[in-house]
């Protein structure tokens, strides 16, 4: 295991969660990651369980202009609301470092807590890191309307004020991750970016890395490592050259897209980037996988990289297991047998080359 040690972060195969799953019993759920995953845990997004827990929702209780209707699950901009008093209170609070009124209330992170207390009573050995995740600037600034009906992204003021907000809460986050393990990988979501280079996606290049950067420097400033997730396609050049430490991406499904970035790919490597593979599919399960055949797939693709003239020793290195996405979705059996076999790749593949 030399090799998994050194200057860089090298997780060699180790596997971890993307965000969501389906489970109504938050109990059931966290048995099930500290099952599959005792030494890699993430905090469960349980979006059945409660529709304050789906992704965009569950980041925005307290976030300037905003109002969240709990019993229909949706967010509003309130138009309402005392616009300086609103800027005030977020800009003093982040100036400040005042995270506390910024926490993620119980009632939107029963998975969270769940999984906080779990590893306060029964903490596992040998715990690799502990991961967890909130919505992506840009995703957020596109799911939520000002009150002239525009993405909120697009209104400079408004837009900076909840940026502000979402950075304490991601603060917050991270300090109470810590709480129970020194190592957190924080995930910034950002499925909205499979738009992006469309004729629909009306945020430009420069403003996507400028947000993600802005976000990626705040929370390794608290100490985190941060990834950034995106579970379709994209102009992954973009993603790779921010200052992400993970990049995580769908290599079931869009492989071939993400291998037509070599160049990048290999400057992400090279200055220490990890890229978390998302192997294990989730809704294009079947049921039928099996580990061999993932093992196939992610072999064939470091060999495609490898004729691209990226080593394949730093990718099994460098590299990070997951599914391909969120298994929100999915149906608890299929998500169970899917995160079994998650575990089961990453052993294999630990044992096969570490």
């Amino acid at each position: 295991m030399e090799a998994c040690y050194g200057k860089f972060f090298n997780p060699c195969f180790l596997a971890t969660g993307v965000g969501s799953l389906p489970h109504k019993d938050a109990q059931r759920a966290l048995t099930l990651i500290a099952r599959t995953l005792p030494q890699t845990p993430f905090w469960p997004q349980l979006p059945k369980y409660s529709i304050l827990e789906s992704m965009n929702i569950q980041a925005s209780p307290g976030l300037p202009f905003l109002k969240v209707d709990e019993s229909k699950g949706e967010i509003r901009f309130d138009a309402t609301l005392d616009g300086a008093k609103e800027l005030e209170k977020v800009y003093n609070s982040y100036l400040a470092g005042e995270v506390d009124t910024y926490g993620i209330p119980l009632g939107y992170a029963g998975g969270f807590e769940g999984m906080i207390q779990y590893l306060e009573r029964t903490p596992p050995l040998h715990l690799h890191f502990f991961k967890g995740q909130i919505v992506g600037p840009v995703t957020f600034g596109l799911a939520v309307q000002n009150g002239n009906g525009k993405d909120v992204i697009h209104n400079e003021v408004a837009f900076d004020a909840l940026f502000k907000g979402l950075l304490l809460r991601g603060r917050w986050i991270i300090q109470r991750m810590k709480t129970v393990c020194a190592d957190v990988i924080l995930f910034l979501d950002e499925p909205a970016l499979s738009g992006y280079g469309s004729a629909f996606f009306s945020v430009d290049g420069k403003t996507i890395s400028q947000r993600l950067n802005e976000a990626i420097e705040e929370f390794q400033t608290q100490g985190a490592r941060v990834g950034v997730h995106c579970c379709g396609n994209t102009d992954w050049s973009l993603l790779l050259s921010t200052k992400a430490d993970i990049v995580n991406f769908d290599a079931w499904g869009f492989f071939e897209g993400f291998s037509l970035y070599p160049e990048a790919i290999e400057d992400f490597l090279c200055r220490g980037g990890v890229l978390a593979w998302g192997i294990v599919p989730t809704s294009e399960f079947t049921g039928k996988e099996t580990v061999q055949a993932l093992m196939e797939k992610l072999e064939a693709e470091f060999g495609q990289l490898a004729k691209k003239g990226i080593s394949e020793e730093t990718l099994r290195e460098r590299g990070l297991l997951t599914p391909t996405c969120g298994m929100g979705l999915m149906s608890v059996e299929d998500s169970e047998r899917a995160m079994s076999l998650l575990s089961e790749l990453s052993r294999k593949m630990r044992e096969k080359y570490f």
